[in-house]
């Protein structure tokens, strides 16, 4: 499937959106529930999120799919070498207006993610 620009801004913008709330999420329910088991349920219209939170690597994912995104952008080959593409990750990730973000997407903070339509990305998929 081919994309245009904008779809291509788009997607890397939901997906930015989207590792920030799963890697957010890990992170706090590592350090408060630790050793318990919480089932926690996201309202999003496809299950995504809530497959995500449960996969292995979703962060791992998500990363490589922004990365592949930037290259798409920039009609080059994405960096293969991991070293350079966390690099490259960290670069998009930390360059990004999140309030910005928060406002074109007309979500308040990040527990709105769920909000989002990544009905682009499913069809891709």
């Amino acid at each position: 499937m081919s994309l245009s620009q904008d779809e291509i801004y788009e997607l890397q913008e939901k997906l930015l959106l989207l590792y920030k709330f799963i890697n957010q999420t890990k992170m706090y329910r590592e350090f408060y529930y630790q050793g318990i088991e919480v089932k926690q349920r996201y309202e999003d219209d496809f299950g995504l999120i809530n497959k995500l939170l449960t996969m292995d690597g979703a962060e791992e994912l998500l990363k490589n799919c922004v990365i592949e995104l930037e290259a798409a952008k920039e009609e080059k080959n994405p960096v293969k070498n991991d070293i350079n593409s966390n690099d490259e990750f960290q670069k998009i990730f930390r360059y990004q207006n999140w309030n910005f973000l928060y406002k074109l997407y007309g979500i308040k903070n990040l527990d709105d993610v769920w909000k989002l339509d990544f009905e682009l990305l499913l069809k891709i998929f």
